[in-house]
């Protein structure tokens, strides 16, 4: 399978504005399908993220530092994964770092100058373009008025609608791409204007200079950009540019707003990957050049709880913890306010049609309209943290306008259908959030006071976490959500033992209904969930043509104990409903009735919710009485390592055999080929299987 990660290269000599741009872009226009993540070059040096990667970014700023952290073996295992089949993405600098020589403003104080050794464009990147250059300042900065060589793309004409051929972009000190006479393998995407200068020569103009180039490298591809493709409008501040060249830079890139996006886009399409259709489109609200997904109100109310005596004593619970206006002053709000360590909630109620919460209130709070350029000493600031947290009585539950992803009313029937008490005792739910776990963990004055088996669910996180420092992608159809259990430790039923019973539950959810036990639904150690994944013709760029496992879902337990209980908090990704980035368990569902003739039912993520809650709590009845001894058959059935051959990195590659799991600390049990007497017991928290080489690795912290 194609990997998912889109690496982003944060090491020393990154601009913090230049990668507060980019990423802002990248989750823009990849984020609805990749996962956006910031490395270092200790990732790139010692981790083995080649499997896992769909491109490799590297930003602007300077490129000696990138030389220093990364030349020899880095560069090395770079360039071969972009000749295997991978992705390089430079801009600017990372231009200048992907070229095979850079020349960058000789003669001058600032001169630096010499070969490259990834070498993906054949050629030397020559800079700057444009003199005037400050690294400090904006003042060599201008919206310069490129041409788009669109027949180069490869793309459908469709794409680009009406656009003009020339439009503006943000350049501040790249350069242009000057190819060897001997070599033409490079192809030109983007051209400057004709007002370019040679840098050694300043009299000299080079007409039709390269500004964006494309390079195929084996069987990868490397983009590099002397443009900084990635700036829109709205991130800048008119006030810094002030230069008789940039005054009307803002203005000129507002105006061409919509043709960036759709050259963004083109590139993207152009590598073989999937960019958001809906980043490409016109805007009808221009009051940002894209509109980035922003926190929304949380709803809580009770689901399986149905006792009148229960639910009143949750509620006052909640709102006896706040005071009003008296802990946090919050202007023109009279409900209760609560300062959290994390956010400040604002609790109300909703009861009919009354919402005691103004409009606009919520939206100033929770929509960071109020996000301006970024400075060159900080990163793009975080949504401000502030959350609504709506209690919702049975008769008030938000309707399709609150919530039009996720239903509320459809959710909670499930829940009381299926036989269940504590798990999914009370549904929380937010269509957008930074990432339900943290929500949780980091609250932790809200969280001592939910009910207990309280799930949180949300529709999007704009973070959501993965184990280790993984990040979990949010498509439409994946369910996504937190639930918190207080766990007394006994000695037969140990906590550690609890990622299991959950991943479990999962997969036994839905292959416990009637005619559904046959389903190709997988676990692989120590908490992922994997399903068969027969590729389509337009996902990803995968070569497979045969039908394999793929990953579809995954468990972080988070804890706390205190006073001999445990506070869990148990974050599950599960793709329900989107056969893309991989395949999902409504995909899975199709693929088996085409095959098998059946009419089985695809699952409504509301049921999904459901259906896993009350598996998880049925199996945690039986561990906390008997163990996890009673539950080893029925994980075994469905895991994907019986008598698996792996190969174990920290014990000089030595190759061993999976013989189980214990039931008492879960540790992966793999005995020796080479000496069939020795088991070695393998923690799951300190290792990472990787199941495309059969690898097991220490995992780096």
């Amino acid at each position: 399978m194609s990997g998912l990660n889109v690496l982003v290269y944060s090491g020393p000599g990154v601009s913090l504005n230049g990668r507060a741009y980019l990423l802002r872009t990248l989750r823009q226009f990849l984020g609805h399908r990749y996962a956006i993540i910031p490395i270092g070059a200790d990732t790139l040096r010692a981790e083995p993220w080649e499997t896992k990667a769909v491109l490799l970014v590297m930003p602007g700023g300077r490129d000696m530092p990138y030389m220093a952290e990364l030349n020899g073996a880095v560069n090395t295992r770079i360039r071969a994964w972009v000749a295997g089949g991978g992705r390089y993405l430079g801009i600017c600098a990372g231009g200048y770092y992907g070229s095979a020589r850079c020349e960058f403003e000789p003669g001058t104080d600032k001169q630096v100058v010499g070969d490259r050794e990834l070498a993906f464009f054949p050629g030397t990147c020559v800079g700057c373009a444009y003199e005037g250059f400050n690294y400090k300042s904006e003042e060599g900065a201008r919206a310069v008025e490129a041409t788009v060589e669109r027949s180069a793309f490869g793309v459908a004409e469709s794409l680009w609608r009406d656009d003009p051929m020339k439009i503006r972009i943000h350049y501040n000190g790249g350069g242009y791409f000057v190819p060897r006479t001997d070599d033409s393998s490079a192809r030109v995407l983007v051209r400057y204007p004709d007002d370019v200068t040679d840098p050694r020569d300043r009299t000299q103009r080079i007409k039709g200079a390269a500004a964006v180039v494309s390079c195929a490298v084996g069987r990868g591809i490397a983009v590099l950009s002397g443009l900084h493709i990635e700036y829109a409008w709205d991130f800048l501040a008119a006030s810094s540019y002030t230069q008789p060249h940039n005054r009307g830079l803002v203005a000129l890139m507002r105006a061409h707003d919509v043709f960036r996006r759709r050259l963004v886009g083109a590139i993207f399409l152009h590598m073989g990957l999937s960019p958001d259709p809906d980043a490409m489109t016109d805007c009808a609200d221009a009051t940002h050049s894209m509109r980035a997904p922003v926190v929304t109100p949380v709803f809580l109310a009770p689901a399986r709880a149905t006792g009148v005596a229960a639910v009143a004593s949750a509620m006052y619970a909640l709102t006896a913890m706040a005071t009003h206006r008296g802990e946090c002053s919050v202007d023109g709000v009279s409900d209760m306010v609560l300062q959290d360590a994390e956010d400040i909630h604002v609790i109300t109620a909703q009861t009919g049609d009354r919402r005691r919460v103004s409009a606009s209130y919520e939206r100033s709070v929770l929509t960071p309209d109020d996000i301006g350029p970024v400075s060159a000493t900080e990163e793009m600031p975080e949504l401000r943290h502030h959350s609504m947290l709506v209690l919702c009585a049975n008769d008030a539950l938000p309707d399709e306008h609150e919530t039009p992803r996720f239903d509320m009313r459809a959710a909670i029937k499930y829940m009381r259908e299926t036989r269940a008490h504590t798990a999914g005792s009370w549904l929380m739910y937010a269509d957008t959030t930074r990432s339900t776990q943290t929500f949780l963990e980091r609250n932790a004055r809200l969280a001592s006071h939910l009910p207990d088996g309280t799930v949180h669910v949300a529709t999007m996180q704009l973070n959501g976490r993965g184990r280790g420092r993984n990040a979990w992608i949010s498509p439409v159809g994946c369910l996504q959500f937190t639930m918190l259990i207080r766990h007394t430790q006994r000695k037969q039923a140990p906590v550690v033992m609890l990622q299991y019973i959950m991943s479990l539950a999962i997969v036994e959810a839905v292959t416990s209904l009637p005619g559904y036990d046959n389903l190709p639904l997988r676990l692989k150690w120590p908490n992922d969930l994997y399903a068969l994944h027969v590729p389509v013709s337009d996902s990803d760029d995968s070569t497979e043509s045969a039908p394999a496992f793929a990953k579809i879902g995954g468990i972080l337990v988070n804890s706390s104990c205190s006073r001999g209980e445990f506070t869990l908090l148990f974050g599950c990704g599960i793709n329900v409903a989107n056969r893309l980035p991989t395949t999902s368990i409504n995909s899975v569902i199709r693929d088996y009735n085409d095959a098998h003739a059946t009419r089985l039912s695809t699952i409504p993520v509301e049921r999904m919710l459901a259906l896993a809650t009350a598996k998880f709590e049925e199996l945690y009845r039986t561990f906390l009485v008997y163990g996890f001894e009673p539950l080893l058959q029925a994980y075994y059935r469905r895991w994907l390592h019986s008598d698996q051959v792996v190969t174990l990195a920290d014990r000089d590659y030595e190759r061993a055999q999976v013989v189980g799991i214990s039931a008492t600390d879960g540790q992966l049990q793999v005995r020796s080929l080479g000496s069939p007497r020795t088991v070695y017991s393998l923690q799951p928290d300190g290792n990472s299987f990787d199941m495309l080489r059969g690898l097991i690795s220490r995992k780096l912290q």
